[in-house]
């Protein structure tokens, strides 16, 4: 949900609401970006864009339900306030210096001091991938003893602080919510984290009692389901449980996401196991096959506690269904990389290979080769289209990668994920390719890669259609 707000009026906001005001120096943008995760599922945000006055201030009223972690952003700055219902906040900050800390005025002054304090103090030397990265040098215990010791460093800072007791009970309860799922997804991490940064083909060897800490009775606790650190210390238990329960011989035919959801289903309870159903339907749904996705959404409809989390699953459901095979594919027109008009309905009568790419993704450019090879194979058909659609935000990065590569098709860009195209298409990741035939309905929306033996055969396929 995207707002756009003019300068607020001086009476205080209602209950359900925040109001985020302030002064920014040097401001590389007309507008601020006002925003918290709604959602941690599928990181849905809550967003508001507050335009710069003449004098470069800003007012944003932001709906809110429950005391969260909400951003404001410009580029070159982004500054982490602790919000309440009905809380009225006003900073001062230089989009220029990203190491400042911003002036706080108005309700929740001690709780946004010493987060500013703590982001640029402690959390700014712990961020997940720098610890992580300690695993290529670092064994289980070391490693262990190294990320109790952040722990530890980033508790005392919050509870030695002078203004303590003055703090909102749900911001402590929150932060040490916060610091305490960091410890246990960045413990969890370090197999993978390890194997990855040494080289590894599979995971080191732990000690016994490595995962002792997951046996804390209330390790899952639906409080924190709001939390980034809990989802994706959810997630990573996830991915820990299917590890432990993998048979020898592997999960074989059964489908990978059809065996976590009833892993999860017997493993968490409350609204902690309707997240972690909906984000095993979800991957389902978006990567899985769509027939079995069917059964589970269908299952999950009547498991769920939650109209939240039905409502997410519906709306990523119908979404793909809506692109399945048989159904129109949405339409578009942009401008090609000789700023000429095109649309998709311009290749009525031909069949279209439609590329969504991007010149900084590695898998989409591990791709370029063989696309070059099979264009060449099809050189004969000159009813197959290759239309490639670029999510680049850099225009002359993928001008120049386009011309440096050779990418032999037509060329379209448009500015990130988040433009309409690439959301008509329910983009979440690239490479994402789609097959559309000669009367404009999908023929498949999950073809093979270019590199995939059978590509050759599924083109030819939808030729002759």
């Amino acid at each position: 949900m995207i707002l756009v707000v003019a300068l607020a009026a001086c009476s205080r906001p209602a209950p359900d609401y925040a109001t985020i005001t302030g002064y920014v120096e040097n401001p590389s943008d007309e507008q601020v970006e006002v925003y918290y995760i709604k959602e941690t599922v599928t990181n849905t945000r809550e967003e508001v864009k507050a335009p710069l006055d003449e004098n470069n201030r800003f007012s944003a009223s932001l709906p809110l339900d429950e005391p969260r972690l909400v951003s404001v952003r410009i580029p070159r700055r982004s500054i982490s306030l602790y919000l309440e219902p009905g809380a009225e906040v006003d900073i001062t900050f230089d989009a220029d210096d990203s190491t400042g800390i911003p002036g706080i005025e108005g309700d929740l002054v001690a709780e946004n001091r010493l987060l500013a304090g703590y982001n640029a103090d402690v959390a700014s030397k712990y961020a997940r991938m720098t610890v992580l990265s300690k695993a290529a040098e670092m064994g289980p215990d070391e490693f262990r003893l190294y990320v109790t010791d952040n722990y530890e460093e980033k508790l005392n800072y919050l509870r030695n602080d002078i203004r303590f007791d003055e703090l909102s009970e749900a911001f402590v309860s929150m932060m040490e919510a916060n610091i305490r799922y960091e410890k246990k997804g960045e413990l969890m991490e370090y197999p993978m984290a390890a194997a990855h940064f040494r080289g590894l083909d599979s995971h080191p060897e732990l000690p016994e009692g490595y995962y002792d800490f997951l046996d804390d009775a209330e390790i899952f606790n639906d409080q924190y389901t709001n939390l980034q650190s809990y989802v994706a210390f959810l997630n990573v238990y996830q991915n820990y449980m299917m590890q432990q329960n993998e048979p020898a011989e592997g999960y074989g035919d059964r489908d990978y996401y059809s065996v976590l959801f009833e892993q999860s289903y017997d493993a968490f309870t409350g609204e902690t196991r309707d997240i972690a159903l909906a984000g095993a339907v979800i991957s389902m749904i978006r990567f899985g096959d769509f027939e079995l996705a069917g059964e589970h959404y269908e299952r999950f409809m009547d498991l769920a506690t939650s109209d939240k989390y039905k409502d997410l699953v519906d709306a990523e459901y119908q979404q793909v269904l809506d692109l399945s095979p048989g159904k129109p594919a949405p339409e578009f027109t942009l401008t090609d990389i000789d700023g000429e008009e095109v649309s998709l309905s311009d290749f009525r009568g031909q069949v279209v290979y439609l590329d969504f790419w991007a010149s900084w993704c590695g898998p989409c450019m591990q791709q370029v080769p063989y696309a070059r090879e099979l264009k060449k194979r099809m050189e004969d058909h000159d009813d197959l289209v290759f239309l490639y659609i670029s999510v680049d935000t850099d225009e002359q990065a993928w001008r120049s990668k386009v011309a440096e590569e050779n990418i032999q098709g037509v060329h379209l860009n448009v500015p990130g994920f988040s433009h309409e195209v690439p959301a008509s298409y329910n983009l979440r990741g690239v490479p994402t390719f789609y097959l559309i035939g000669r009367d404009g309905n999908i023929v498949d929306n999950r073809p093979p890669r270019p590199s995939h033996d059978n590509i050759d055969e599924v083109l030819l396929a939808a030729l002759e259609e």
